[in-house]
């Protein structure tokens, strides 16, 4: 067991809560009580007692149903460029009102589909919580089509500003949103909401398992065997199916070289091979520095939560940018010694993710002082965490 560890600017920025002014950390700390407080640890499962076995496991739990499967409807979102990506939305079929709206990005090549994500929408979007969910697909992801020969990277924000654009247009004015961001897509939310400050619609805003400095994970991906043919290999390897399916199109317009990027063998390999060229960058460390987001965390103007484990062998610690978040008010930085990447299993028998109740808090912190419906959800901050276990007790 060990205690959540956070980073935050001495004087974090004042919230306007019924009426009354309150830092940013205290409002934490009074409605996030598995983030602050005696409550606030986190024990992972027995037999998951480290980075690579946190890990390991989610990809075995990504892959097994549950009772709690979420039910999406899907809008194709067609983009400037000629593009389109998939949105998905759930509860399905319900009439767009000013119900609070969370919006999820996912990580490297994984979509809507994800358990680290149907984790968190099987509690938001379920009674007592009960509020809506749209996850934005990355092009070419979650069984979508390419029309243009582009996929996505970590640093490309443009598709989000214009989700976003989309969301203000056909939900009622005063929605909140709040977004969330996973892994790559977690990268992609910090480095929009640096880009816009205070332009961004979102209220507030959660990033899970950031990688902030791709240069230095890019580096820890490759200093030894095991991470290079581990880690790194596999993620080129889910990026190479990606690619793929759309192979037609992607080699139209010459940049790419098939054959190079089908033969890479670790993410640096793939991103030399593909993003880059894809993207116009000249070198694969000009695409990393990019597409770094600690370099935008400094400008974000609103809420922002972002929670790392300090055992994931995909994001190491040397990746976390204390140092900005000490200097920007709107930024906390919560940290668990254990937990891996994505992972954050605990419990013995049917491990269940435990950060799913240090985020429904959060979710319903931020959401409580903009809801803007006649009755919004209320809930004490207590109950949150045992409504959590009640929903995933079913799973």
């Amino acid at each position: 067991m060990a205690a959540v560890k956070l980073t935050h600017h001495p004087n974090t920025v004042p919230l306007l809560v019924k009426g009354q002014r309150v830092a940013l950390a205290d409002y934490i700390t009074s409605t996030c009580p598995t983030i602050v407080g005696p409550k606030a640890t986190f024990t992972p499962t027995s037999y998951l007692f480290n980075g690579h076995l946190q890990t390991g496991y989610a990809a075995y739990y990504n892959s097994s149903t549950t009772d709690n499967d979420i039910v999406y409807q899907r809008q194709m979102l067609d983009l400037p460029d000629g593009g389109h990506l998939a949105l998905d939305w759930t509860p399905p079929n319900q009439p767009l009102d000013n119900t609070p709206v969370l919006v999820a990005l996912h990580g490297l090549t994984g979509g809507s589909h994800e358990s680290y994500i149907r984790s968190v929408l099987e509690v938001v979007t379920r009674p007592p919580f009960n509020y809506r969910a749209v996850v934005m697909n990355c092009r070419g992801c979650a069984n979508t089509s390419l029309k243009t020969p582009q996929l996505f990277n970590g640093a490309y924000t443009d598709d989000l500003r214009f989700v976003l654009k989309h969301l203000q247009e056909v939900l009622p004015a005063g929605t909140p949103l709040v977004g969330i961001g996973f892994s790559l897509g977690a990268n992609i939310l910090v480095k929009y909401l640096g880009e816009e400050q205070e332009k961004t619609p979102f209220k507030a805003a959660i990033s899970v398992a950031n990688p902030f400095d791709f240069m230095k994970s890019s580096q820890s991906l490759d200093e030894n065997y095991f991470s290079r043919s581990v880690y790194s290999a596999t993620m080129a390897n889910n990026l190479k199916r990606a690619f793929s399916k759309h192979t037609d199109i992607l080699g139209q317009d010459g940049k790419i070289n098939v054959e190079e990027v089908m033969n890479s063998s670790t993410l640096r390999g793939f991103d030399d091979a593909c993003t880059r060229k894809m993207f116009n960058y000249t070198t694969v460390n000009n695409y990393y520095r990019d597409a770094s987001s600690c370099r935008f965390i400094e400008k974000v103007r609103i809420p922002l939560l972002c929670f790392n484990a300090l055992d994931d062998p995909i994001v190491p610690e040397s990746c976390i940018p204390y140092d900005e978040v000490k200097v920007n008010p709107y930024v906390v930085l919560a940290t668990t010694e254990k937990g891996g990447h994505l992972g954050w299993f605990e419990h013995l028998r049917q491990p269940t993710r435990w950060i799913v109740k240090p985020l429904a808090e959060f979710i319903v912190a931020m959401f409580k002082i903009h809801d803007i419906r006649e009755s919004p959800t209320e809930m004490e901050p207590d109950t949150i965490a045992q409504n959590v276990d009640t929903i995933q007790a079913a799973e």
